[in-house]
């Protein structure tokens, strides 16, 4: 036997050994809504796509109380399974109650408004994605519609502020993490105030604090990256917020606390020096910088989420 050869065996034995046949499952398996806890793949048809998603169902789910539902996207190039690793939400879920969605991107990427993924230029409609799972899921497990959130690093951060932007009546509360928004701003939907957190670090040198101005050289064509304090200042303004925030700094971490109208309320966080990851969570890839450790982002908007329900006023 050559020798390339039989490297080309070793590799398909280290490949195969321990690991599952390879079994298509059927269309009905793929779009079934399961009933009980564990860790699921499905398919839902959007707009004639099959749009794939990650799903969580908390341990010890029985279907006697509606839960709320947290979907969580990933960055621009990653994946469902990817963001799935990074916040670790699933034991989270198991520990306060609550269903995890971690959709996968069409081609990897989100239509945020933004050149030049495949997405964005086949206008993918991700609002409408989210309602078909919302949808979907409702039909077999126990939802609480009052609180469904939702949250996402880097363009996945900038899909849940377009999400609350655009599906205030859905969406009760979101969290941002390492996100922007671009020019020209969002027009939001004014028929609900939506609770926001904001989340970047200073040394974020793929989606910049300070913001980036676009242009001919610019990856992204022509469209300006809003920095961090604007981000946070658009919900101010969207949530008509009172601008003197309550300040709190622990470490490298700043927090700024908005009381907004009709009970909302809007919290930025700044880490200093933090790097373009998931605080306190782990690397997306081998490569990926490695997340800020000053703070624990899934705990901290976990907390964030379950203290808001549609219909009631934000807890001071």
């Amino acid at each position: 036997m050559t020798l390339t050869r039989r490297l080309g065996t070793i590799l398909i034995r280290a490949l195969t050994v321990g690991a599952p046949l390879c079994t298509s499952a059927s269309d009905s398996e793929l779009y079934a809504v399961p009933a009980v806890a564990g860790d699921y793949v499905r398919h839902v048809r959007v707009a004639g796509d099959s749009r794939k998603f990650r799903l969580h169902v908390p341990m010890g789910y029985d279907a006697s109380t509606p839960l709320p539902i947290l979907f969580a996207f990933h960055g621009s190039s990653a994946s469902a399974s990817v963001i799935e690793r990074e916040t670790s939400f699933n034991q989270l879920a198991d520990s306060l109650g609550f269903f995890v969605v971690y959709p996968e991107g069409f081609h990897r990427g989100w239509n945020v408004g933004s050149c030049c993924n495949y997405s964005y230029v086949k206008r993918k409609d991700e609002g409408l994605f989210v309602r078909g799972m919302l949808a979907m899921l409702s039909h077999g497990l126990r939802l609480d519609s009052t609180r469904v959130y939702a949250t996402g690093y880097s363009d996945g951060g900038t899909l849940s502020m377009l999400l609350a932007c655009n599906l205030p009546s859905t969406i009760t509360a979101a969290a941002s993490v390492s996100g922007t928004l671009f020019e020209p701003v969002p027009k939001c939907v004014k028929s609900r105030a939506v609770p926001m957190m904001v989340i970047h670090g200073t040394g974020d040198h793929n989606i910049p604090y300070e913001g980036r101005p676009g242009g001919s050289r610019y990856v992204r064509g022509k469209h300006r990256e809003r920095s961090a304090p604007e981000v946070a200042g658009f919900w101010l303004d969207q949530e008509s917020c009172d601008k003197t925030p309550t300040l709190a700094e622990h470490g490298q971490v700043i927090r700024a606390g908005y009381a907004c109208a009709n009970g909302s309320e809007v919290v930025f966080f700044t880490i200093r020096n933090g790097a373009h990851g998931w605080p306190g969570g782990g690397r997306g890839w081998i490569f990926s910088p490695h997340p800020p450790n000053d703070m624990v982002a899934s705990d901290t908007i976990a907390a964030f989420f379950l203290r808001h329900r549609i219909g009631e006023p934000s807890p001071r």
